[in-house]
């Protein structure tokens, strides 16, 4: 899995349906090596889309600066980060979730996990973070398999 910290696929999208894999790795292998391009082409009206993944982070990063917002056959096409795609994810959507503000910078993930660990067993945690500078947004999710968990929270201020 991708680390979070350096992701290394981007999301490329309002592509012209003339648009084919072989276009894009063209164009963003001139900006650094890639790994992969996959092209979803879906038979509905929406654009096609497709994932571009590079070897190195580095080049990531600057094909997204490049290369958002430049025209490919005539469309103005959006790239961005590549979020994980919700097929690998846990299935959290029946569990309770909390939000947690007002995150001092150096706050991680392993932080609020251990911080929510004594109410309950956590499902997941994760401070958000900035993806083009990786730094903590200062709130983050902890969620819990239990909702009497978030009674007792609730009952502690």
């Amino acid at each position: 899995m991708e680390d979070e910290s350096h992701p290394k696929t981007l999301y490329v999208g309002n592509l012209s349906r003339d648009v084919t894999e072989n276009l894009i790795l063209q164009l963003f292998t001139q900006i650094g090596p890639c790994k992969s391009c996959k092209m979803i082409t879906e038979h509905t009206s929406n654009d096609p889309y497709c994932f571009v993944e590079f070897f190195e982070h580095r080049d990531a990063a600057a094909a997204l600066a490049a290369m958002n917002g430049r025209k490919i056959l005539g469309k103005e096409v959006k790239v961005n980060w590549a979020t994980t795609p919700s097929s690998q994810k846990k299935d959290t959507s029946n569990h309770f979730h909390v939000f947690v503000g007002d995150l001092s910078p150096e706050i991680t993930t392993d932080d609020i996990r251990a911080a929510f660990a004594p109410f309950g067993k956590i499902s997941d945690a994760r401070v958000v973070k900035d993806m083009t500078t990786g730094k903590s947004k200062g709130y983050g999710f902890v969620s819990f398999y239990n909702k009497l968990v978030r009674l007792q929270l609730r009952n502690t201020k």
